[in-house]
């Protein structure tokens, strides 16, 4: 049996492979927003980030933070209940939540906790001695042989100058603050947590 010409031409069946995935990418890509011009708009109010917000957005990027935290809070429950605060629940993360993030880092790993809702959940001078020294926190574990080991595993940003660690943890605090969702001790919801 006699192959086809294009399985002994190595650069017909690139060319083919690169046109199917070209047609993938342009209906998945390029042709939805065309059809649909509300695809990058939000019905809601979306947060607008600040010149020091977008520096700490760089910040995060550059560090490789994406590595070991994710940015979205799945449609599992064991996702809303881990990331949530005081017994709420967080919920689901909207598509509507990243119209204005120039960088999406939904991420896929989860070494570190989910960071979709941590706006407003520590206090800005917590994030300032996590990063310095994240292993010092107090947060330890009990190891099978009864000693206790510090529980986190994120190394400390110690290199970063003042600024840059303003200007991270400014980013931060925005994650999650585009819905209120956090309800304080007399049922009413709140958006600003840090007191």
């Amino acid at each position: 049996m006699k192959k086809p010409a294009f399985e002994k031409n190595l650069f017909l069946l690139g060319m083919g492979a690169f046109l199917v995935f070209s047609v993938g990418a342009i209906l998945t890509t390029i042709i939805p927003p065309l059809v649909d011009h509300t695809f990058y708009q939000s019905p809601y109010p979306v947060h607008t980030y600040t010149a020091s917000e977008l520096n700490g957005m760089k910040i995060y990027q550059a560090n490789g933070c994406v590595y070991c935290h994710t940015q979205q809070i799945r449609n599992l429950k064991e996702d809303q209940v881990r990331f949530g605060w005081r017994l709420v629940e967080a919920p689901v993360s909207q598509s509507w939540e990243y119209v204005n993030d120039r960088w999406h880092f939904l991420g896929t790993k989860r070494t570190g906790p989910d960071l979709a809702r941590v706006g407003g959940k520590y206090a800005s001078s917590w994030h300032w001695a996590h990063f310095k020294d994240p292993r010092n926190m107090g947060e330890k574990y009990q190891t099978q042989n009864n000693r206790f080991q510090e529980a986190s595993l994120m190394p400390n940003f110690y290199f970063l100058s003042d600024g840059q660690i303003k200007d991270l943890t400014a980013y931060l605090q925005t994650l999650g603050r585009n819905m209120n969702w956090r309800k304080g001790q007399s049922g009413e919801y709140l958006n600003d947590y840090e007191n």
